[in-house]
């Protein structure tokens, strides 16, 4: 057993839990850590990426960005520093967004943008590494709400809810719809809406889930019909995959539901609240999984 896996189980023997904030700065010198061992040399010698980090992140939290960094000449050099001196990882503009982050909110959107820019410049890095390792970094401050994906060479950060779920309904889920790529962009999108809290995308986050389920179900069926049109032809399709026909009857009276609830509480009313964009996600991640899960002979 490792070390980490060992603090965690004295600490559950012992009952020692450390308040927010202190797994907070835990956290983020862990995520310090695995991003110095995995991004230093490319952000210290490639100034670049790393202005392109600082910018993309600026524009993104709608500060103004500094003149100087609109420039890829710009080289920021401290006082008292030569040009020629070698740059280390302290003196990136990664290193400082994320070593000045003072809540879980702000280290997730720099981590996001991180992310967003290594896919930009396609850079060949062990992503599976870094993510596997930023998790574990996570569940030794289980309550800050971190929690991070990767479906194909895409990273998503988004608050955790209960970790089985999590695990079973959303990274399952992005996994196995690395073949319905126009699903998954669909629920992508509606995971980072929610990660972001932003509440003029409430609705949009909800379209989005809602058209991940159409879409997948248009694919699964072949055909070109609305989500609300598909009962003859699921409920063929559920039997022929030898489904309980309770079963049956529970997924197909869940998907009208589903399908009331977009119509009434999001397309037509907007009536819906914030407590409820939690529940539909895993909601649509359980319908997902449902139909796509792999089965024990294939």
């Amino acid at each position: 057993m490792d070390i980490k896996k060992r603090i965690i189980n004295h600490n559950k023997r012992w009952n020692i839990s450390l308040d927010i904030d202190e797994q907070f700065f835990q956290l983020r010198n862990r995520v310090i850590r695995v991003i110095n061992d995995f991004l230093s040399d490319s952000f210290t010698n490639d100034q670049k990426t790393d202005k392109q980090f600082r910018y993309k992140l600026d524009t993104y939290l709608g500060r103004e960005p500094e003149l100087e960094r609109n420039s890829i000449f710009y080289l920021p050099i401290k006082p008292g520093i030569f040009p020629q001196d070698k740059r280390v990882f302290t003196d990136t503009y990664l290193y400082k967004e994320i070593k000045e982050s003072k809540n879980i909110k702000q280290l997730a959107t720099a981590l996001q943008v991180l992310f967003c820019v290594l896919e930009d410049v396609n850079k060949d890095l062990p992503l599976d590494k870094i993510v596997k390792e930023l998790r574990e970094a996570a569940e030794l401050s289980p309550n800050t709400g971190f929690h991070i994906t990767l479906s194909k060479k895409r990273v998503i950060l988004y608050p955790s809810g209960a970790k089985l779920l999590d695990q079973r309904v959303i990274n399952d889920v992005l996994e196995w719809l690395d073949q319905y790529p126009k699903v998954a962009k669909y629920f992508e999108q509606a995971l980072k809406f929610y990660a972001e809290g932003n509440s003029n995308e409430y609705r949009n986050l909800l379209d989005n889930l809602r058209f991940s389920t159409e879409q997948l179900l248009k694919e699964v069926l072949d055909n070109d019909k609305s989500l609300e049109k598909q009962k003859d032809e699921l409920l063929a399709w559920l039997k022929q995959r030898k489904n309980h026909q309770w079963i049956i009857n529970l997924y197909q009276q869940l998907l009208h539901y589903y399908c009331k609830y977009q119509n009434d509480a999001v397309k037509h009313d907007e009536e819906f609240s914030k407590d409820e964009l939690e529940f539909m996600i895993y909601l649509t991640g359980i319908f997902i999984r449902f139909l796509i899960q792999p089965k024990p002979n294939e």
